[in-house]
């Protein structure tokens, strides 16, 4: 088996305190896209950390939530984000700095040579998020908890592709739920990794999984807007959970991070 077809590994969902507990440098290779899993609770102290490190417009954005869950999840997330973008960097959490493109995707604003070339794609649901990193490559990353209180057949039918609804309408209705969110997590990363998210049809591309439904690859029928170059590639999750990783080509593969943690939290 090639590195290029080795399976990926299961998702290590750890709290974030774990996750942010070592410091040093991380390294990208081109090949590889490197996923970081986490739950978004944290201690009072941790959460005030995670916050120390944003960006006025982070903060003024976490406030802007109803509920103080939602908040910290916010504010959790984007502490990480921060954190682990800073190691890629060699920079400190409140010393990275980002833009949008023109369609609104975060990007990282560096210098040459201090994270140049570094692509990344934050997601986060039910109180879990993922975070997928890359050199050199676009990619989008989406996790969905599995739940049966949305209308799979009426979403289906009147959003997404011919085929697509087939198989939902086709699935046993004890794994129509899981079946619906394979595909929407798939045409979510796809859109996060173009950059133009759900505004974009859904039934405008087709997600066609290989044998197996671990990886899938794209038809796009508004090449325009959407190109077809794409590659999903499905990620191990907990029972419940669904989660999927898009970037260009074929050639790359999935490593799944797991941190070594030697000392405590340094956000």
């Amino acid at each position: 088996m090639t590195a290029l077809t080795a399976p990926v590994a299961a998702l290590a969902v750890i709290d974030p305190e774990t996750l942010v507990a070592r410091a040093g440098p991380l390294e990208l290779l081109e090949d590889t896209l490197h996923v970081w899993a986490c739950t978004l609770e944290g201690t009072p102290e941790f959460v005030e950390r995670c916050r120390g490190c944003l960006s006025t417009e982070e903060r003024q954005r976490a406030d802007r939530f109803v509920f103080a869950r939602d908040r910290i999840h916010h504010t959790v997330a984007h502490g990480v984000l921060r954190h682990l973008l800073g190691r890629y960097c060699d920079s400190a959490p409140e010393a990275v700095q980002f833009s949008t493109t023109a369609a609104g995707k975060p990007v990282l604003k560096t210098a040459a040579g201090n994270g140049a070339g570094i692509h990344f794609n934050l997601t986060h649901s039910g109180g879990r998020a993922l975070l997928g990193v890359s050199q050199g490559r676009e990619l989008g990353i989406d996790l969905e908890q599995v739940r049966s209180n949305i209308e799979a057949l009426a979403i289906s039918r009147n959003y997404f592709f011919g085929s697509e609804r087939d198989a939902i309408e086709g699935a046993l209705s004890v794994t129509r739920d899981n079946t619906f969110f394979r595909y929407w997590v798939a045409k979510e990363a796809v859109l996060k990794a173009q950059g133009i998210g759900l505004g974009f049809p859904l039934d405008q591309f087709r997600v066609d999984f290989l044998p197996g439904g671990a990886e899938a690859r794209i038809e796009t029928f508004d090449p325009g807007r959407l190109d077809g170059g794409w590659t999903v590639r499905m990620l191990p999750c907990d029972a419940g959970w669904l989660a999927a990783v898009a970037a260009r080509g074929q050639d790359w593969v999935v490593k799944v991070e797991r941190p070594v943690v030697t000392d405590r939290p340094h956000l």
